[in-house]
């Protein structure tokens, strides 16, 4: 597809769009002027530093040699060697900061069906408050469905903090199953407070699913 092409699909699309769609500001350049639900996948409409739009989805590559390796319903991460650029429909102009890793004082992973981390419970409780919530309704054609993915959600706000894959989806807690995100991260707080382990069941993309036990670091 020539780029020409892709801009006027673009451009289409971006007529399609509900008014009320929130255009955040990224970095480099780059801005994400919105985000369609497109059957189970996610379709963005990325303006370039030139000024060009174009639609990307996930595992497409940038002429300036970024890859998409995130799309959902609200964010979109491009990588490039040595950097990573994400963009946010968060009607507030600037990405979001997301503290990564930060709590894990140590890590354990057996061929990636069972990991463990061991953190510093302060300084994981901090970064959950500091994670970003999703707050805003993303910007879909009229006739699409607005989909609401609690396991996904769970995984957007814990995977950085955890040094999780970003595609991660937090299936179970405890053995219960996740019925939303605030929930889920209370059950991993209170495990803490009862001086327990919290358990994790996580998905990937591909359907892999590992286990994730999360533990106290001693001081």
């Amino acid at each position: 597809m020539t780029m020409l092409l892709r801009r006027a699909i673009a451009v289409l699309l971006t007529a399609l769009l509900l008014p009320s769609m929130a255009a955040a500001a990224g970095t480099d350049g780059y801005r994400l002027a919105g985000i369609l639900a497109v059957g189970p996948d996610y379709l963005a409409i990325l303006e370039l530093p030139g000024g060009q739009q174009q639609l990307v989805r996930k595992g497409n590559t940038l002429e300036d040699g970024g890859r998409i390796v995130l799309v959902d319903a609200s964010r979109l991460r491009i990588a490039h060697a040595g950097r990573t650029v994400e963009l946010n429909l968060d009607g507030s102009g600037a990405p979001a900061q997301v503290p990564v890793a930060l709590g894990v004082v140590q890590e354990q992973t057996d061929n990636d069906r069972v990991l463990v981390r061991s953190l510093d419970t302060e300084a994981f409780s901090d970064a959950l408050a500091r994670s970003p919530k999703s707050t805003t309704t993303p910007a879909v054609q009229p006739s699409s469905k607005v989909r609401r993915d609690p396991a996904a959600e769970t995984g957007r706000r814990l995977a950085p903090i955890l040094n999780l894959p970003a595609d991660s989806r937090v299936v179970m807690v405890n053995e219960q199953p996740v019925r939303s995100a605030d929930q889920a991260i209370r059950m991993i707080e209170q495990a803490f407070e009862n001086n327990e382990t919290p358990r994790l069941n996580v998905t990937s993309a591909t359907g892999d699913e590992s286990r994730v036990y999360l533990t106290a670091a001693q001081p």
